[in-house]
Parts: structure tokens; C-alpha cells; sequence
């Protein structure tokens, strides 16, 4: 298979509610660190939302893509996806990727090396898991699992380049999508799974249509890049579409009431509140006290990389003054900011 140039590649990043506000500058350093194009499909977004992302895209010409899907009410992840894949053609290969991944360095050529003998190529574990193998008689192949207990790749539903031929061949074979999550599913399709060994109930974005792929006698392969930091559940946590209050009477998502999502809601919720505390310019969080030394350690990287993040990009995507940015702030503007914000 032809391996893709980088700056032909488009990465579709799916923006719910408001959340664009704060992890735009994500996005910054992804367009920093690669020469790809970037799509942002809008879902669920509100037009202010929108708008800001054209006076995103206005700074960077020729880079930024903008699709509104029209809906009022947000859809499923992998939904979005499909409807994207559908109203837009991107030449060769379909890519997409989560809007709180950050990017330290240059990251697609050493993805796309894989596409030379696979179909697919994933990456983007979260920060806030340790483990990616779907665990022994567990139900379903939930986002963070990428393996299986005897090395099937599943793959992410974070980042993924796919060969947009052998993924049209999946949908004709099979007539599954993206967002195919199991119920739906034709007997014929579960019944292939089902003689691969990968029954569940319910599969997250991407996993059927990898595991199919393979069954297509493609290879798909998982790719881990130490310059790619994702948060994990950033987005919803910022702006949650299903939601509780809390004791403080803040909006958090509705999965924190399960007991195995402790984890990513700690993890979350603490860079969501150091995001915050740079864009309203007050004191970053520390580290809570009584968490594990996992967890604090886990807390330490996401507050180092969200205020690293916000070092360089801050006056860059919200500029301060009225002084035209640079394309990337020096390191002495991202300590002043950091001296700024921290006393």
C-alpha cells in the first residue's frame, strides 16, 4: 500500500457543546508539529462555537476545514465520523483524531510508515489508564482497550489513518461503519466475529471495523508515539453532554457514577481545572492530597504537559494585546506565562 505525503492527510477532529473554547489549543499543537490539514466537524456545537473555530482556521489558511453537521442535539462519536466519511472525500485515506491530544514533536510520518504493508494504523492511549487489554470475561471492548488477552489488535478510536479503499471494502463486505457498536449488526457479521473469538456486547468506535479489516485479510496495527500526550475524556468532562452535578454544583459527566471510571474522571477533571486556571489567568492546581502515588504521579504529567501546552499556545491562540503572534511563543514567553499564572 502507497504510503500517504503528510501534508495530504486530514485529520478530522469531531467538537462537541463548547469545548472548542478550551482545547483549541491542543489542536495547535498538532498543526505545530505535523504539515497535515485538519477538518473540524462541528456536533452538537453551538454557532458561537463556530465561529471562533473560522477565526481559528483564518490564522492558519489552507490548513482548516470546518463542517458543521447540523445537529442540535450531539451524536455518538463514531456517528459523527460516518457522517463526515460520507460528505467528504479525502483522497486515499480517512483519519481522525481527539481534540485533547497534544503534540510535542512531529508525530504522522512515523504513523503512516505502517501503511506500507497495513490497512489501519491507530495510536492515542490515555494518560489516565495503565492497561489496554480488554480484561478476562469482560462485556464489551470499551474505547481504552486496543488488545485482547492473546495480542488481536483492536485499535484506538483516538487517532487512526485508514486506507480508505480496504475500509470501503469493510462496509461492502460487511455493512458495518465506524460507529458500528454490535447490536445493529447484520447475523452474518456476528457470526465472523463470533468465529474469531471476539463476541461482546457492545464495541466502541472503530473496534468492528478493525476486527473486520482483519477478517478481510487486512492488518491493522496500534502505534504508541512518547511525543503524543492524550488526556483521555477531556472533552466531556469540559463541556459533558450527559451530566450530574456535583457536590459543588458543578456540570461532570454522567460516567463518573460507575465505579471503573475513577480514574479518568481524577485525571480529567484535574487538567480540566488547570485548562481553566490558564484561560482565566488564576493559580494552577496542585496535586490533591491522600491520592495513590500512581495517581499523583499520573497528575503530575497531565498538569506538566497542560501547562506546557498552555506556555507556548496561550498568546498565541488568545493573544493578550493587540501584537500580531508568532506562529509558536518562545520559550521566554511560555515562562513568563508560567510565572504569571503560578503566583
Amino acid at each position: 500500500m502507497a504510503v500517504p505525503a503528510e501534508a495530504d492527510l486530514v485529520f478530522n477532529i469531531v467538537w462537541t457543546g463548547e469545548a472548542f473554547t478550551y482545547l483549541r489549543y491542543f489542536t495547535e499543537s498538532l498543526l505545530a508539529q505535523s504539515t497535515s490539514q485538519f477538518r473540524f466537524v462541528a456536533n452538537g456545537c453551538p454557532a458561537s462555537a463556530i465561529e471562533m473555530m473560522g477565526e481559528f482556521g483564518a490564522r492558519h489558511p489552507g490548513r482548516i476545514d470546518i463542517l458543521d453537521l447540523e445537529h442540535e442535539v450531539t451524536v455518538a462519536h463514531g456517528v459523527a465520523l460516518d457522517e463526515t466519511r460520507a460528505l467528504r472525500d479525502d483522497g486515499g485515506h480517512f483519519c481522525f483524531i481527539d481534540p485533547d491530544i497534544k503534540a510535542k514533536g512531529p508525530f504522522v510520518a512515523e504513523l503512516t510508515a505502517a501503511l506500507v504493508d497495513h490497512a489501519a494504523v491507530t495510536s492515542g492511549k490515555e494518560v489516565w489508564t495503565d492497561d489496554s487489554v480488554i480484561p478476562e470475561n469482560h462485556p464489551g471492548v470499551a474505547g481504552e482497550y486496543f488488545f485482547d488477552r492473546k495480542g488481536f489488535v483492536f485499535g484506538s478510536p483516538h487517532l487512526a489513518i485508514y486506507d480508505r479503499v480496504a475500509l470501503d471494502e469493510v462496509r461492502e463486505r460487511w455493512g458495518v461503519k465506524i460507529g458500528s457498536a454490535g447490536p445493529e449488526l447484520s447475523d452474518e457479521a456476528k457470526a465472523q466475529l463470533v468465529s474469531m473469538g471476539h463476541e461482546y456486547i457492545v464495541y466502541d468506535a472503530g473496534k468492528i471495523v478493525n476486527a473486520l479489516l482483519q477478517a478481510n485479510g487486512h492488518r491493522v496495527e496500534h502505534r504508541e508515539l512518547p511525543q503524543l500526550v492524550h488526556i483521555g475524556g477531556l472533552s466531556h468532562f469540559l463541556d459533558p453532554t450527559g451530566y450530574r452535578e456535583d457536590a459543588d454544583g458543578r456540570r461532570v459527566p454522567d460516567w463518573t457514577l460507575y465505579p471503573n471510571m475513577g480514574d479518568r474522571h481524577t485525571v480529567s477533571r484535574h487538567a480540566a481545572q488547570t485548562l481553566r486556571s490558564f484561560c482565566d489567568g488564576d493559580p494552577v492546581p496542585t496535586v490533591p492530597e491522600g491520592v495513590t502515588p500512581s495517581m499523583a504521579a499520573k497528575l503530575d504529567l497531565v498538569g506538566d504537559e497542560v501547562s506546557d501546552l498552555m506556555g507556548r499556545y496561550l498568546e498565541v491562540v488568545s493573544p493578550r494585546s493587540d501584537t500580531a503572534a508568532p506562529a509558536e511563543a518562545t520559550p521566554g514567553m511560555a515562562r513568563r506565562i508560567l510565572r504569571r499564572l503560578r503566583s
